[in-house]
């Protein structure tokens, strides 16, 4: 059977470092853009900018495919469950932020999370994390 919960988490963890890889490359931007002066300096900055970019573009293309397998999983649910289990690993979002965008407690996105990947396991097989290797049929 499938990873479910890897592959959620796999999806989350590619978009937190996509986000992180186009902070650096923004502030190698405005690095370069100050660096005119040097010519030596501008021109390796922009060198690194191009190997940057290039790796960032192939970093998007895995988190593309990550994020597609996650939102087959995904598919299966509706609701508040899809908008919970979305926001946190397609979208990256952070619980606390969950809960404020989705008007609702974090204690409700925490459920509703919980409720969203029992059914994810039940319906694809997997085992939860935290239940010692007790798999969703189980319980």
């Amino acid at each position: 059977m499938s990873d479910v919960i890897g592959t959620l988490e796999r999806a989350r963890t590619m978009e937190l470092e996509i986000s992180t890889q186009v902070e650096h490359i923004e502030r190698l931007h405005r690095i370069a853009n100050r660096a005119q002066n040097s010519s030596a300096y501008a021109q390796e900055v922009v060198n690194k900018l191009a190997r940057l970019e290039r790796q960032l573009n192939d970093d998007i293309d895995r988190m593309c495919d990550a994020k597609a397998d996650a939102l087959r999983y995904i598919s299966y649910l509706s609701g508040e469950e899809r908008s919970v289990i979305e926001g946190y690993y397609i979208l990256a979002k952070s619980w606390q932020q969950l809960s404020y965008d989705l008007y609702m407690s974090e204690r409700r996105v925490y459920m509703l999370r919980k409720s969203g990947l029992n059914k994810l396991l039940e319906r694809f097989g997997g085992d939860f994390p935290g239940y010692g290797g007790i798999s969703a049929a189980a319980r």
